[in-house]
């Protein structure tokens, strides 16, 4: 069926999407399964970078560990691909809280301090997802929700997803300013009309 990833600044409502997406396709017979950032294929926890309480507080890593890093997300998705994912999307809806094109948006979080060009070259060469689920909602209404990210690092994201939307056929921006079922149900309706 399909690889779902979304992305969208903190406060967006991502895991509530993804609860409320999942609920009503496990209710229609769909099997699904959930991920976060990257497939724990070459072990370690694929939350770990993503859901610090301080996204931008730790230190970026060197040139040198950075693209280590970099080849080591690249691995762990052509391996998770290869073993497990692949056939989890053909059997039914694989949905991922953000995903590698995340790290162009936000290389701090990820503690990426290496050229950004390997990046963008790394993430292009990855399995992409089908469809690609930007929830967006204005600065004001995200700061309301959650203060992990000051401000004018939150705005800035905010930017740099709507340009990445931009050029991307495959990527669509959902208001997540509505009510959760609402915007579930958005959606739900971009899954089924592919």
């Amino acid at each position: 069926m399909a690889l779902i990833c979304f992305l969208g600044c903190d406060g967006s409502g991502k895991s509530a999407v993804i609860a409320g997406v999942a609920e009503r396709l496990e209710k229609e017979g769909t099997p699904v399964t959930r991920g976060h950032w990257r497939p724990v294929a070459l072990g370690g926890d694929g939350n770990a970078a993503a859901t610090a309480d301080e996204p931008h507080g730790q230190v970026p890593r060197g040139m040198v560990s950075s693209v280590l890093k970099l080849v080591w997300l690249w691995l762990n998705w052509w391996v998770g691909w290869f073993r497990f994912l692949k056939k989890q999307s053909d059997a039914g809806v694989v949905l991922f809280d953000r995903y590698h094109a995340d790290l162009l948006i936000d290389p701090k979080r990820y503690r990426y301090g290496g050229p950004m060009c390997l990046a963008r070259l790394a993430c292009g060469w990855m399995p992409q997802p089908d469809l690609v689920v930007y929830l967006d909602a204005p600065s004001e209404i995200l700061l309301a929700r959650k203060q992990e990210v000051e401000r004018e690092a939150l705005e800035l994201a905010r930017e740099k997803y709507l340009a990445l939307c931009a050029s991307h056929s495959h990527f669509r921006i959902v208001d997540a300013a509505q009510p959760l079922e609402e915007v579930v149900g958005e959606v739900v309706e971009l899954m089924v009309d592919g």
